[in-house]
């Protein structure tokens, strides 16, 4: 009887939530458009690419528009060696030929950007990456919906010796950004400091490259790329992650993620958003046969 008492109540509940959702069209006031950095450069050859945009208000359906009119240089400290970046179709880009890189690894790099008569700073060290082992595939019949039939590829990448290592893994099929996964990151092929150090990666990054519920087909083409981090580009990402998934009936309030771009005068009164960071890449490939 208690039993179906509680079932009842429930029932009551459910029916009354329900019956309160209601569809509300918010008049929100436009605020300031910021503008933001999105920097990321590599050690990879030919042209690095900078953006800068300005957002668009919450409610707008357009994307953020560029911003054309900054100036853009890049400078390995270590070096003491400049680039300048030029603007052309939505974004500011160095090409220093097809076969060179302006990315070194274990290089200190410093961003400077004048917009508006102000100028800003940013700067990041560029570090080591881990090594990737192999990419393997394997067919696997149906053993649920959240386990499909179809291939799944594993990546075997083992971490580097004698520091804490941070790390960036995308996964790309047939060209482009996975949709049915997330970016993942990593410490040293781990989750924290100090559990391991030069070991492969442990199994939820092995086999976080492949969605169960959508798994490889013939013909995909694989690509999983591990990025190199610093310290504090790990944070940023970290926290940008999260805020990213942040939604739902648990959500949290919404917070600004930290920025490294600063304005070399205190009292100045633009400021920017975003992020710049230096990162060292290495790929695998694999074509489902």
């Amino acid at each position: 009887m208690k039993y179906l008492q509680t079932s009842s109540c429930l029932l009551v509940l459910l029916i009354a939530f329900s019956s309160c959702e209601k569809v509300i069209d918010l008049d929100l006031p436009d605020g300031e458009k910021l503008i933001y950095l999105d920097a990321w450069i590599t050690d990879q050859p030919g042209v690095q690419t900078i953006r800068l945009l300005q957002a668009v208000n919450y409610m707008d359906q357009n994307q953020p528009s560029p911003v054309s009119d900054a100036a853009i240089k890049l400078t390995d400290i270590t070096i003491n060696k400049s680039y300048n970046f030029t603007y052309n179709n939505g974004s500011y880009s160095f090409d220093p030929g097809s076969a060179q890189s302006i990315g070194i690894t274990g290089h200190q790099y410093k961003l400077d950007i004048t917009y508006k008569g102000e100028k800003f700073e940013a700067s990041d060290m560029l570090p080591r990456v881990a090594k990737i082992d192999s990419l393997t595939l394997e067919h696997k019949d149906q053993k649920s919906d959240f386990e499909k039939e179809g291939f799944y590829a594993e990546l075997y990448a083992r971490d580097l010796v004698g520091a804490t290592d941070y790390y960036w893994i995308r996964t790309f099929r047939n060209g482009k950004l996975n949709p049915y996964l997330e970016d993942m990151l990593s410490i040293d092929g781990s989750f924290d400091a100090g559990i391991s150090d030069g070991f492969v990666f442990i199994p939820p990054f092995r086999e976080g490259v492949t969605s169960g519920e959508h798994p490889y087909q013939k013909g995909d083409e694989i690509q999983v790329m591990v990025r190199s981090l610093s310290k504090d580009s790990y944070l940023f990402m970290e926290q940008a992650m999260e805020q990213i998934a942040n939604e739902g009936m648990f959500a949290e309030v919404l917070q600004n993620v930290p920025s490294n771009i600063f304005n070399s005068k205190t009292d100045g009164g633009l400021k920017l958003y975003g992020w710049f960071g230096t990162v060292a890449e290495i790929s695998a490939r694999k074509k489902v046969e």
